[in-house]
This record gives structure tokens, C-alpha cells and sequence, in this order.
């Protein structure tokens, strides 16, 4: 049976080295997991729209949907996924665990400790090379 392909955005939110990560409700897919927050792209939506309409569900917050930073390919056992990270910044709230369990800032040496979704994982590695220890 062939895999679905699916576009996932995700936000890169970071303030004073800190980065915005949410922990996945346990009855979602990857429940107890973290990842960046975002979601899937739905039909004739654009990438940035997509992300802004997941933060405002996600998290309450409006947010800027700056340049995409990053891209990685990654598999579920029902899905293959193209996920975009993008730099974003928040503009009004202040965020707020609605459609997940648990928000937290997070800075970027302890992100490794972890237990991020599998994507996510790679997103972590890639700021590791890219940002180094801050």
C-alpha cells in the first residue's frame, strides 16, 4: 500500500536562545512526544498560511511567518512527510497548551535531552550544526 505524502510546517520561535517546543496530547499519534509546533497543510493552503492557523489552534498566538530555514523528510508508519521549519515570531499572546499537553521554552544545549517525534529529531541536530552551544 503506497504511503501518503504530506506537507508539515513547523515554527522555528526562539527568544534569548530559548526555543518554543510542545509536548503532543497522549492520545494524539506520537502522544507524550514534543516536537516544534505546527502541522499539516491542508488542501490549497499555503505553507504560511497553514502556520499561522496552526499556532493561532495550537497555541493562541498570532505569529510572523518569516523565511523557511530548514527542510527534512521524514516517515510515520502511515505517511511520508515533507516537513518546513520556519523562522516565526510571535505577535500577539503568549503561548498556551490548546491542542497539546505542555509548552515550554526550551534552550537549544538542552534540546537533545528530549524525547522529540522523529522529524523533530533531525530539526535538533540541525540546529545543533548550525547554531551551536548558546
Amino acid at each position: 500500500m503506497e504511503k501518503t505524502v504530506k506537507d508539515v510546517v513547523a515554527a522555528l520561535v526562539y527568544q534569548n536562545w530559548r526555543f518554543l517546543v510542545a509536548r503532543r496530547k497522549t492520545n494524539d499519534s506520537f502522544g507524550g512526544f514534543w516536537e516544534f509546533p505546527g502541522g499539516t497543510v491542508e488542501a490549497g493552503e499555503s505553507k504560511e498560511a497553514a502556520l499561522k492557523r496552526e499556532m493561532k489552534e495550537e497555541l493562541d498566538v498570532d505569529v510572523d511567518v518569516g523565511r523557511q530555514v530548514y527542510s527534512i523528510k521524514a516517515e510515520t508508519p502511515n505517511a511520508r512527510l515533507i516537513i518546513y521549519l520556519f523562522e516565526c515570531k510571535i505577535l500577539r499572546g503568549s503561548p498556551r497548551a490548546i491542542e497539546c499537553s505542555h509548552v515550554s521554552w526550551e534552550r537549544l544545549g538542552d534540546l537533545k535531552n528530549i524525547n522529540f517525534i522523529p522529524g523533530d529529531k533531525k530539526i535538533v541536530e540541525w540546529l545543533e550544526d548550525k547554531y551551536g552551544e548558546h
